[in-house]
């Protein structure tokens, strides 16, 4: 049971690594679009959409980590991470949940990190569409996303997630059970 805890404590580490690497690469390429205006009035805020917007990684997940790993909010949750793969034009989305977790508490909980996450992006560009009922939202028009949702005790078990799901940008595809069975684990 020890060895249990010590390899998620392992992957865990290693997420977090590469993470942060994912974070600081997004970071070094930022452009100051968002917050430079190069008119006279400089000083005031621009409420119109800018073009070549380059969105601050940090912030959306700094946001994201405030709500989603909230225990008042979201009981469930163990902890959330996130990486945007430039390279592959792919955001992913990770986020380990309680173990007594039911699948459809899962995938609500995954709906509403997706729907976030782009909601987040949206304040940053205000060409983004906010997410919807029946949509994620315009950064995933643009971007793939990678979403891997799994009980705490399956970190090491990719086999056993609750959602291990690419979804194709523009597709909004469903959120789907690995194992597409339907109900509690």
């Amino acid at each position: 049971m020890e060895g249990i805890y010590i390899m998620i404590k392992i992957k865990k580490h290693i997420v977090g690594v590469l993470s942060i690497v994912f974070a600081l690469s997004a970071g070094a390429c930022a452009n100051s679009d968002i917050v430079v205006n190069k008119s006279m009035d400089s000083d005031k805020p621009v409420f119109e959409t800018q073009k070549n917007i380059v969105l601050d990684w940090s912030q959306i997940r700094s946001d994201a980590e405030e709500q989603f790993n909230d225990k008042t909010l979201y009981p469930m949750s163990d902890y959330i991470d996130m990486a945007f793969k430039e390279n592959e034009n792919k955001v992913l989305l990770i986020w380990s949940l309680s173990d007594d977790i039911s699948d459809d508490e899962a995938l609500a909980y995954g709906n509403e990190y997706i729907r976030a996450i782009n909601d987040y992006a949206a304040t940053q560009d205000f060409s983004i569409k906010k997410s919807s009922e029946t949509s994620y939202g315009g950064l995933f028009d643009k971007y793939d996303l990678e979403i891997q949702l799994f009980r705490a005790n399956d970190i090491m078990e990719d086999s056993k997630y609750i959602v291990n799901q690419v979804i194709k940008a523009g597709t909004d595809t469903n959120l789907q059970l690995q194992n597409n069975k339907k109900g509690d684990k």
